[in-house]
């Protein structure tokens, strides 16, 4: 059995399609598309910017990103197609390019599509197996052609064989028959491994942290009134900045900090008071299930988050607040542990997520596909 996948740019960003594939990858084949797109590109300079870095990166036949060190599938093809195309002629172009960079089907075959655009393609693949991955809510993504993507999408879940949606939300959405619910998962020892603290922390002061994408989803309103009624906290955001931060930028106490590759982030999350979730109430944010929730709780940091229902199996472990009293309360009740009170935590913490492995969910997903396959 071999996986041909569908997902965004290889080593980009510590996806959940790319963890689940890398412990695929550990026993078969896998043969990794780069992202095609979910939305037409324009002439902006981001725009441009992006099919240039496609381009040089094709030639030169390297990973880009921040996670450019983890291991690589079995081939990585970088397909020069024009995204989310609409014209028959256009999509016949794609098809026929694409084709010429597959390899020869040496056994059976499985689509691993993580992306609606991917659906264009399928019949070009010789599979026996389509997977369905849905690891976002497409229709209120950020930076997403929505009718298009919907379109896809619905195109997408008639030709699947199996349907993987990472969140209960998710899964409402699809035919019962078969979609399986497919949580996302931790690397354990990576985030659990004690670490010495970043040169860009100061020890002196205490700390709240967040990383990921800094987009609109952030509640950058709550965040400046956390900032400024906490003065004496540092408050550090690690990540790409994909929205207008010059709010963020005016409070003396954040700090922004760029991207960091993904096997550094505990070492931030080891030496931070606690970590925040602190989103807005959409319909993206209640259909998500954020990899960075389980990884602050295998590495044992105190978590604050907005409510939202990826958060409800972990109430145990977590403070959810819904207004600004109700963060205050818990900063301040986190800034007054001891060592030891915070050692119980962590263990309790890491006790809610050791058995939601990476390794555990490729299991689970391997199984499924087998089963689809006999």
């Amino acid at each position: 059995m071999e996986f041909l996948v569908f997902g965004e740019d290889w080593g980009r960003h510590p996806s959940s399609s790319q963890h689940l594939l890398q412990a695929i990858g550990q026993q078969y084949d896998v043969h990794w598309i780069n992202s095609i797109g979910l939305r037409q590109p324009t002439l902006s300079h981001r725009d441009i910017r992006r099919m240039w870095e496609k381009v040089t990166t094709r030639s030169r036949n390297t990973d880009t990103g921040q996670n450019a060190h983890i291991d690589r599938p079995t081939t990585v093809i970088k397909p020069l197609v024009w995204p989310m195309a609409q014209h028959a002629i256009l999509k016949a172009l794609n098809n026929h390019l694409l084709k010429r960079q597959l390899s020869k089907k040496i056994c059976r075959r499985v689509v691993w599509a993580a992306l609606p655009s991917a659906v264009d393609y399928l019949d070009i693949c010789d599979s026996d197996l389509v997977v369905y991955y849905c690891g976002d809510d497409f229709a209120a993504l950020a930076g997403v052609d929505h009718q298009l993507a919907a379109t896809a999408e619905q195109r997408l879940i008639a030709r699947a064989d199996i349907i993987f949606a990472c969140s209960p939300a998710l899964k409402a959405k699809f035919p019962a028959g078969k979609t399986v619910l497919l949580p996302h998962g931790v690397h354990l020892l990576q985030f659990a491994k004690p670490t010495t603290c970043p040169e860009d922390i100061d020890p002196s002061r205490p700390s709240i942290g967040f990383y990921g994408s800094l987009n609109n989803w952030l509640d950058q309103t709550l965040i400046i009134k956390l900032t400024k009624a906490r003065p004496n906290i540092n408050f550090y955001f690690i990540g790409r900045q994909d929205c207008n931060t010059e709010r963020l930028r005016h409070q003396e106490n954040i700090i922004l900090l760029p991207a960091k590759p993904h096997q550094q982030l505990a070492r931030y999350l080891q030496h931070w008071n606690m970590a925040i979730l602190p989103f807005i109430d959409n319909e993206q944010i209640r259909a998500c299930n954020p990899l960075k929730l389980r990884e602050y709780l295998a590495a044992g940091c105190p978590v604050i988050s907005s409510a939202f229902p990826a958060t409800t199996p972990y109430r145990s472990v977590i403070t959810t607040a819904t207004n600004t009293t109700e963060w205050l309360n818990a900063i301040d009740q986190y800034c007054q542990w001891t060592p030891s009170q915070r050692q119980h935590y962590s263990q309790r913490a890491y006790q809610t997520v050791a058995h939601e492995s990476w390794k555990c969910r490729a299991t689970q997903a391997i199984e499924v596909i087998k089963q689809n396959l006999s």
